[in-house]
């Protein structure tokens, strides 16, 4: 379940904030989601920013952190300038720390997110089973639930809507003449939507596309093939 300060923590005093908030909700969490356009936060006396606290709580617990940065542009009186210098040097040293995602605009946010929770969380879920065959323990009933959950959700995540994201990566990698290189098209559906197709090669790509029934190829090479949408 997903928690963040604003609707998962009480008032109490007696503390730094930050250190409450991470007493409530960051210590039980088991993967962190940050998300940042022009801002980086306010300092909390041990970091520049309570997220960046948060990132480096869960980095040394051992715990993932998947960080997005906004490419959406922005009005130049809008902008802060202290804040976006301290968030591009936060980037830039993100970048040197592990594998970060950019995004353009909530539509990009939403494909690229929602195949890679997923992933990230099935593979969070496979640690834990690891852990406890290691451990010679029998897997708790809890995490069987939580695993057999996680597969039937990237099992839907593949096959529904499967179809519009056929027909998005068609629009996005296709030119003026409505025609798209298959390769093209395989490299726009495996980087941006929870389809799965890291597996399929050309071989298996070109006969699924036709049973669909919504493409028509021309074909000029095997590495060269083009495909567009029908009636478009």
């Amino acid at each position: 379940m997903p928690v963040k300060w604003e609707t998962s923590t009480t008032p109490l005093l007696g503390g730094r904030p930050q250190a409450i908030i991470n007493d409530q909700i960051v210590e039980d969490a088991d993967l962190l989601v940050g998300v940042f356009w022009t801002r980086l936060g306010t300092n909390t006396g041990e970091a520049v920013s309570g997220t960046t606290e948060e990132i480096e709580q869960f980095v040394k617990a051992e715990k993932p952190v998947m960080l997005y940065f906004s490419q959406s542009p922005i009005e130049p009186d809008k902008l802060d300038i202290t804040q976006f210098t301290a968030l591009k040097k936060f980037k830039d040293s993100m970048r040197l720390r592990g594998l970060t995602e950019t995004y353009n605009g909530l539509t990009d946010f939403r494909q690229k997110f929602t195949r890679q929770l997923a992933l990230n969380l099935n593979n969070l879920i496979d640690s834990l089973l690891e852990q406890e065959k290691a451990k010679g323990r029998e897997p708790s009933k809890k995490v069987k639930t939580i695993k057999k959950a996680a597969v039937e959700n990237l099992t839907q995540l593949s096959s529904e809507g499967a179809d519009l994201y056929l027909t998005k990566a068609i629009h996005e990698t296709s030119r003026e003449d409505g025609w798209a290189k298959l390769p093209a098209l395989a490299s726009y559906l495996s980087r941006y939507t929870p389809v799965d197709y890291r597996e399929m090669g050309f071989d298996k790509l070109k006969p699924y596309l036709e049973s669909t029934d919504m493409f028509e190829f021309n074909a000029l090479s095997k590495t060269d093939i083009e495909i567009r949408l029908k009636n478009v």
